[in-house]
């Protein structure tokens, strides 16, 4: 999808997350229509000759999610104007590096993001996308074929996203305050069908960016 469409993956995850919260919303008569939701979210700050070097440079970014569009490509699009100008503004500048792939073990990322989120601006959710291994692991001859990560919850938070990618996979994490979402099945179904969505946007896309490709 962000070959064809543009962008990064975390814009196609931030995407995929903006529609499956406005499904939610929508289900619980609530118009997502105006709505300012804010996801804490790690943005990579490497800088363009830092392209290839070892580690991962990401700070906490605070990106306003397009809740109330309802085209899945306009969702994307807008995304990627967030996230790029985010990059460029004085919150990437003075940002603090959150993970070194180097010095870092995924526990150790989480912890960071936690406290550093608490002192963040104001948000509504965490999405957080942590870079795992792309080649099979073993533990006594048996293959690890899922690795599903599990973000904390703090005060005054009731959801956050986590996503972890492992040997070709992007496996999500959800994790809600129960009282607070009892139907959070539904933002997982609405996670389904918004990525279905995009997928749809990409499929139909594709023979475009195909033939720009072959021209150029």
């Amino acid at each position: 999808m962000k070959n064809v469409l543009g962008g990064t993956l975390n814009d196609v995850v931030l995407a995929t997350v903006s529609g499956a919260l406005r499904s939610f919303f929508t289900l619980r008569g609530v118009d997502p229509e105006g709505l300012t939701v804010r996801a804490l979210v790690p943005v990579s700050v490497r800088s363009q000759d830092e392209r290839g070097a070892l580690g991962n440079r990401v700070t906490q970014m605070t990106a306003s999610l397009p809740v109330g569009q309802a085209d899945p490509g306009t969702r994307l699009a807008a995304v990627r104007a967030t996230t790029a100008g985010l990059k460029e503004s004085r919150q990437a500048l003075g940002g603090e590096v959150l993970t070194a792939i180097s010095e870092w073990t995924v526990p150790n990322v989480l912890v960071q993001a936690v406290r550093l989120a608490a002192r963040a601006r104001p948000y509504n959710l965490i999405v957080t996308n942590v870079p795992g291994p792309q080649i099979p692991l073993y533990l006594q001859g048996a293959l690890m074929r899922t690795a599903y990560p599990v973000v904390p919850l703090f005060e005054n938070l009731a959801l956050v996203v986590g996503l972890f990618s492992y040997n070709g996979g992007l496996f999500w994490g959800v994790n809600g305050d129960w009282e607070k979402l009892p139907d959070l099945h539904d933002f997982v179904l609405g996670l389904e069908h918004s990525f279905e969505e995009l997928q749809r946007v990409a499929a139909a896309a594709a023979p475009r960016a195909a033939a720009t490709s072959a021209g150029s």
